[in-house]
């Protein structure tokens, strides 16, 4: 009787206990608030804010995959058997905008990372030294713009390059314009009628503080553009000029561009050249399908050399939205170099 009554006690207690704690209140806690993202359509399609900012960011970039071959005549170089090369190209290239509206105007940053891998590399001597990896910060500048004109102030392609449109197009080969990839202060202004002029100082690769110039002035229509710009290599004591006029009459469009150099410098096209001459033309079948092809000659007198040409033939196919497809062959007189390559480039 004992053990009956100690377990009927027990089962007593434990209802009672259960009992007590089905009846206390229930806290639910306070859910913490949320702030969904907002597109900010200011800027064009693709930004939005970030939470709790009024600063917009658009993600941007793409993949790219490209298969390269190439016969440069190994031969004069002794760097083997095979008179032939043959490798692969596979970059990731994120790129991040932000802009926002301030007392002093519309204030942009803008960067970009290219994460390359090379199935395979050349050493000074044209000696193969197998794969390998870099990563490369392409572009990283500040921008301030006003509505007459902006300021940069970063790394990226400078004026020279970027002000008349890059070479003969957006393909492996681009031709030879004096491109160059570096350090700048710059102010673009924008006038009316379709009138715009850039003045830069470039940064010098010396460690010295003797900055490279560039000035330059286009006028950009309906029909396309026409403009110039000039260089001074400060550290080579030599300048560069261009004049570049562009057509655009859909289906068809066009460029021709005139390079002078007086002596070597960083803008010399092919590195050797007084003059040069590139032309380029362009046919868009349709909104998926064009074709292009361009021609460019190069004196190369600065260096004692021959003339030389470079002709270029490619296909531009765009399947879907976001993937382009590109093959393109170039051949170069003098050393009969023959190129090829074919770029998948994924956007996004």
């Amino acid at each position: 009787m004992n053990i009956k009554s100690l377990l009927l006690g027990s089962a007593a207690a434990l209802v009672a206990v259960s009992g007590a704690r089905a009846a206390d209140a229930v806290v639910v806690a306070e859910p913490e608030p949320v702030e969904y993202v907002r597109v900010c359509d200011v800027y064009g399609a693709g930004f939005f804010y970030i939470p709790g900012t009024e600063n917009c960011l658009k993600i941007g970039g793409y993949v790219r995959y490209q298969m390269n071959y190439n016969d440069l005549d190994w031969t004069e170089t002794d760097v083997g058997p095979h008179d032939y090369r043959f490798w692969k190209l596979a970059r990731f290239a994120p790129s991040f905008d932000v802009r926002s509206e301030t007392e002093w105007g519309t204030l942009r940053a803008f960067a970009e990372v290219e994460f390359d891998w090379n199935s395979y590399t050349w050493n000074a001597a044209n000696v193969g030294t197998g794969a390998a990896q870099s990563t490369n910060l392409n572009h990283a500048f500040i921008e301030l713009t006003q509505s007459n004109g902006t300021l940069r102030i970063g790394k990226g392609n400078t004026p020279y390059a970027r002000f008349l449109g890059y070479g003969n197009g957006n393909g492996p080969f681009v031709g030879s314009y004096g491109f160059r990839n570096s350090g700048e202060v710059s102010y673009t202004f924008h006038g009316g009628a379709g009138f715009s002029a850039v003045i830069a100082a470039i940064e010098s690769p010396t460690g010295l503080f003797e900055p490279a110039v560039e000035v330059g002035a286009r006028v950009s229509q309906g029909w396309g553009t026409v403009g110039a710009m000039l260089a001074y290599d400060t550290p080579a004591n030599a300048w560069s000029a261009k004049a570049v006029a562009r057509v655009n009459m859909a289906p068809f469009s066009a460029g021709v561009h005139v390079f002078y150099s007086n002596a070597v410098n960083a803008y010399t096209v092919d590195g050797a050249s007084r003059w040069s001459v590139l032309g380029h033309a362009k046919v868009d079948f349709n909104d998926t399908f064009a074709v292009a092809a361009s021609a460019q000659w190069f004196d190369r007198n600065l260096v004692g050399g021959a003339n030389r040409y470079q002709f270029i033939g490619a296909i531009d196919w765009k399947p879907v939205r976001d993937l382009r497809i590109r093959p393109e062959l170039r051949y170069t007189t003098g050393t009969k170099a023959v190129e090829a390559a074919i770029r998948f480039d994924r956007s996004f």
